[in-house]
């Protein structure tokens, strides 16, 4: 980030989308994958897996062989500074909404499950402002929170799935066939409408201090992503079944809900949107920085904090205006957010890089 001399490593840089990720992927993953593939959905992650690998490589050997320090000087370096402007205010557009998005679907998420009597205003304004102290202090210390919260997410979903286990059913994860391929593809592209957010996070390459070392990184931090996705798939279709969790809002929610612990503790859903709202936090934490970041690049701005204040009142109000319910909001994730997610984080890279190749600038 460029708002102080200071630089964060890009292992750090992936930690942070890694941890904002889960907050998609928490709500997405079983229910979208599951209607796509069904039982074979696991098929799927480990499909989006092997072309994240692939994806890795390609952004490693843009960035060496180029030097550019963020994905915008590489746009420009590729494509020219003209189309590099356009194609990034595309990318910033997309992300103010993707902004309000995640904050309405935080206080949606909310209010579906364990407090429905309070204020849609309050939940919007209470994230939105712990987002802001971030975005007025040092981007290492937020770099810092999201490594202490992947800590924390590891160790509740090495958790989760101990305590699931006794209720997972292998009948609901199995057979896979052959009559699963054409499902198990539709359901990797949902899965990399979600790891795609990783081209978001490299607007902030200005900020990192060693972006060439994106592979190495890449693919440790990639099999996190493959082994909480599993995790958060074989705990929601195990217990509730493909057909169940299609029906759900919150079907990794409702999975937890079911587990029990040694008889005795039975409600870990508290611990569990603990968490949950952790990943909420970086998720909207993350994408303003990106978004304040474009702005950067696009205007001439000597402050960017300055634009803090007006990006969050910003996002509050298309947060207010965004989807009546949380129904029209995951109907939005499923039809509008993960096809551009795909586009934007999938596929502009891949023609950039078919760009750069042809050009031999890599």
């Amino acid at each position: 980030m460029q708002y102080d001399n200071n630089k964060i490593s890009v292992r750090q840089l992936l930690i942070i989308v890694i941890v904002a990720t889960f907050s998609s992927a928490i709500q997405t993953i079983p229910r979208l994958v599951g209607n796509e593939a069904g039982r074979a959905g696991w098929v799927s992650i480990l499909l989006a897996f092997g072309f994240y690998l692939l994806f890795i490589l390609m952004l490693s050997r843009m960035f060496t062989k180029s030097h550019a320090t963020d994905l915008y000087d590489l746009f420009t370096k590729v494509i020219g500074k003209f189309l590099a402007k356009i194609i990034t205010a595309i990318y910033g557009i997309w992300t103010f909404i993707l902004i309000a998005f995640y904050v309405r679907a935080f206080a949606e998420r909310f209010m579906a499950s364990i407090l429905p009597n309070t204020p849609l205003h309050f939940f919007l304004i209470a994230l939105l402002a712990l987002s802001a102290i971030f975005m007025y202090g040092k981007f290492e210390s937020f770099a810092r929170f999201s490594e202490l919260s992947l800590y924390l997410f590891a160790g509740m979903f090495v958790f989760l799935l101990a305590v699931s286990l006794p209720t997972i059913e292998v009948v609901n994860l199995f057979p896979v066939t052959t009559m699963d391929a054409v499902p198990i593809l539709r359901g990797s592209l949902v899965v990399l409408g979600i790891w795609g957010y990783l081209t978001f996070g490299l607007f902030l390459g200005g900020g990192v201090s060693d972006m060439s070392n994106i592979k190495n990184h890449g693919i440790k931090f990639g099999i996190l992503l493959a082994l909480s996705a599993l995790i958060t798939f074989f705990i929601t279709i195990g217990i509730l079944g493909a057909n169940w969790t299609e029906r759900l809002s919150l079907p990794f929610f409702t999975a937890v809900q079911t587990i029990r612990l040694l008889n005795v503790v039975e409600r870990l859903e508290a611990l569990f949107l603990t968490f949950w709202m952790i990943a909420d936090l970086v998720i909207v934490s993350l994408f303003m920085y990106v978004f304040v970041n474009v702005l950067k690049k696009l205007l001439p701005i000597k402050e960017p904090r300055k634009l803090t204040a007006p990006t969050v009142l910003g996002v509050y109000l298309l947060a207010l205006v965004l989807a009546n319910s949380f129904f029209e909001l995951n109907r939005f994730s499923a039809e509008i957010a993960i096809p551009i997610n795909v586009i934007l984080g999938i596929a502009v890279p891949i023609v950039v890089f078919a760009i750069a190749y042809l050009r031999k600038k890599i």
